[in-house]
């Protein structure tokens, strides 16, 4: 999530999430990721796999057992990255991959700076300040068009089974992606595309989804895949733009669904998921401090 949480599924709030959200896949052509062939024929393909993700999702979430979180709480490793680096997402406790498909993916010290203050210029930031810190949210399962300095956004809520007040806001048409494209650049995500295309062999990437997430509460986690079946070339990426000085953000279930680990957001490093990666927000409250 870019598809941050505002981050973005890159995206921005004090998030449990501050962090722009990516998701982005190979493509063979140089088109524009919203007019091209590949990126219509990747979200059918990413709109059939997501029913039947869900639909596992769904059947795991009802058997997980309830987990005290500082009873399953062990330390992911948090060694620095150089930008555009990829590494196995890792815990301390295990030198046993949790999830083939889970990485941490280092960034530019620029990127960070350049999406808040676009977020801030673009009214984003005092946008989900009113959503999820105000407590003026919509309802579950909300999706209406908006704007933000002219341009057109959609803003989405997710049903009641998600148990949290998360929103994510992504571009609507062409222009807006394009706005968001261009503050990506501005601040180096370049770099990250070629380390990202470069650790799996890739020939090219196209950034087809954007968004921004934020979210202050969430009592349990919805475990599900952001990406199935993809061959290794669709990812989704989140890039934390605000942070609380708290518990960790992130539930990744490992691939044979027998064990949990929490992951803790890190500035200038992006979390990024591809096929099959189970995980789920963890559960968080920050409304008593005001925050996201």
């Amino acid at each position: 999530m870019p598809h941050m949480v505002l981050c973005q599924k890159a995206e921005l709030i004090a998030i449990v999430l501050s962090a722009l959200v990516l998701s982005f896949a190979q493509s063979f052509t140089p088109h524009h990721p919203q007019s091209s062939s590949f990126q219509q024929q990747c979200l059918t393909k990413l709109s059939v796999n997501l029913r039947d993700a869900l639909e596992k999702s769904r059947r795991i979430s009802q058997q997980q057992p309830a987990v005290n979180l500082l009873d399953a709480l062990e330390t992911s490793t948090s060694t620095p990255l150089c930008s555009g680096e990829v590494v196995p997402m890792m815990w301390e406790d295990t030198s046993k991959l949790l999830s083939k498909n889970a990485f941490r993916v280092g960034l530019p010290p620029s990127l960070l700076g350049e999406l808040r203050a676009y977020a801030n210029r673009m009214g984003i930031t005092d946008f989900y300040r009113g959503l999820v810190v105000e407590n003026r949210p919509y309802n579950p399962g909300t999706e209406t068009i908006i704007r933000f300095q002219g341009y057109k956004w959609m803003v989405q809520r997710p049903k009641s089974h998600w148990a949290s007040n998360m929103h994510w806001t992504s571009p609507a048409d062409e222009e807006a992606h394009d706005d968001y494209l261009r503050v990506l650049g501005a601040g180096g995500f370049d770099e990250v595309l070629e380390g990202v295309g470069t650790y799996f062999g890739l020939e090219a990437l196209s950034a087809y989804h954007l968004s921004f997430i934020g979210v202050s509460q969430c009592e349990k986690g919805f475990i599900h895949a952001d990406v199935t079946e993809s061959g290794t070339m669709a990812f989704n990426m989140i890039i934390p733009l605000i942070l609380e000085d708290e518990g960790p953000e992130l539930e990744i279930l490992s691939d044979d669904e027998t064990t949990t680990r929490y992951y803790k957001y890190e500035y200038n490093v992006a979390s990024m998921v591809g096929d099959n990666a189970l995980h789920a927000t963890a559960s968080c409250d920050y409304q008593e401090k005001g925050t996201m």
